[in-house]
């Protein structure tokens, strides 16, 4: 799967963006800071089923904290799932933008909320107002959230169904 490596490249900024530390993250998930600190540097491989408990946790996040976690959202949905849909130079852009964002989180400078806020701010004007809203505007719910899993599973079936 294409996200597996796509989210291990931008772990690092996905998970300043929730404002974890590699400790909390990993314990989030049930490995060790160091797997998690192995895994951004590239030094081991992002497994499957790391990657599903990893969305799992960000997904069980971004339900519970809505307000603040649009930028996480919105990350997600432009470096890992729906990378088509967006231009190079626009993925560039955001990128940049919350690779300096993203930091004040973690560093606790900045709210989750205000950063997020901020950023949809952002996001509209490198992407515009509409493609924010479409994917993961008011209304999109627990089944956007969770497309990720559909596509993993249908992928599944998939690859069962050739062998």
């Amino acid at each position: 799967m294409e996200e597996i490596i796509r989210m291990q490249e931008n772990l690092l900024l996905i998970r300043r963006t929730v404002g974890w530390t590699a400790e909390e993250f990993g314990d989030r998930i049930g490995v060790t800071r160091q797997t998690i600190n192995n895994i951004e540097s590239g030094r081991s491989k992002l497994t499957k089923t790391q990657y599903i408990a990893m969305r799992s946790v960000l997904d069980a996040e971004m339900i519970k904290a809505p307000d603040e976690t649009g930028m996480l959202k919105i990350l997600l949905d432009v470096l890992v799932d729906n990378t088509e849909k967006y231009s190079k130079e626009s993925r560039n852009e955001l990128l940049a933008k919350a690779n300096l964002m993203a930091p004040s989180i973690l560093a606790g400078t900045a709210s989750r909320a205000n950063v997020s806020k901020e950023w949809m701010s952002a996001v509209a004007a490198i992407i515009g107002a509409g493609m924010v809203l479409s994917p993961l505007g008011i209304g999109a719910g627990i089944a956007a959230v969770s497309t990720w899993l559909v596509k993993s599973i249908n992928e599944s079936k998939n690859k069962t169904k050739k062998e």
